[in-house]
């Protein structure tokens, strides 16, 4: 678990969080990679906890369809599923465009205002290589959508829903980041949509948003990346 950055627990924390919290990291940032198979001896040595909380976080990610558990034998990354990906953009996509027509109607100066700054931190990503930093601001971005709609609990399901999508997200930064800044100026237009209430129909925008990027790199990635998918 070398290649595996392991941040310190934080106060309160329980063992199965902290085991969550590191697995989770470690998975939606490919450091722990499709198919890679998932010691719990290893795991205990590099946390520095018992192996119960790591089974029991290695259960939930299970839950979770992040990771593959076969009794008796070992549990592994799950590679990633094409029919898991359409569902998760399925559902993100309409309820994307429903909760943007909510938020164009309840946006304030404060939004506005965190918005821009996340902008601004994602070039600043973009312009240095951190490219896991600026996806994880790329969903605070959407986020903040959800919230202005005052749906903070459909983000937390859709969230959970992605995460496949998210992983072929970040493996298309492996055929350079020219969508990434396509992406980021795609968010420059949403901020300006919100900014001026306009109520112009944007399904066909988020749909190209949210699904052309991976769809025009996916057959590359498969051809480079074979033992990361479920085909």
């Amino acid at each position: 678990m070398t290649h595996l950055a392991i941040p310190p627990k934080r106060e309160g924390e329980s063992g199965r969080q902290y085991a969550y919290r590191v697995l989770y990291y470690g998975i939606m940032s490919l450091q722990l990679p499709p198919s890679m198979v998932l010691s719990d001896s290893e795991l205990s040595q590099a946390l520095q906890i018992s192996r119960t909380p790591i089974r029991e976080a290695i259960v939930s990610l299970q839950e979770a369809k992040l990771v593959e558990v076969y009794p008796q034998r070992s549990s592994c990354v799950s590679r990633i599923d094409l029919d898991a990906i359409e569902e998760g953009v399925f559902l993100r996509y309409h309820t994307e465009c429903a909760v943007f027509r909510e938020a164009v109607h309840k946006v304030d100066g404060a939004a506005v205002g965190r918005l821009r700054a996340n902008l601004l931190e994602q070039q600043r990503c973009l312009e240095s290589g951190d490219l896991y930093g600026y996806f994880e601001r790329d969903n605070a971005f959407h986020k903040e959508l959800y919230l202005m709609a005052g749906k903070p609990w459909v983000w937390e399901t859709v969230s959970r829903i992605v995460t496949h999508h998210d992983r072929v997200r970040l493996l298309q930064a492996q055929l350079g980041d020219e969508q990434l800044w396509q992406a980021h100026r795609e968010h420059w237009e949403i901020l300006d949509t919100l900014m001026s209430r306009s109520e112009k129909n944007m399904d066909e925008f988020f749909h190209g948003h949210l699904t052309a990027g991976y769809r025009h790199a996916l057959p590359e990635l498969i051809r480079r990346f074979p033992e990361y998918f479920v085909l």
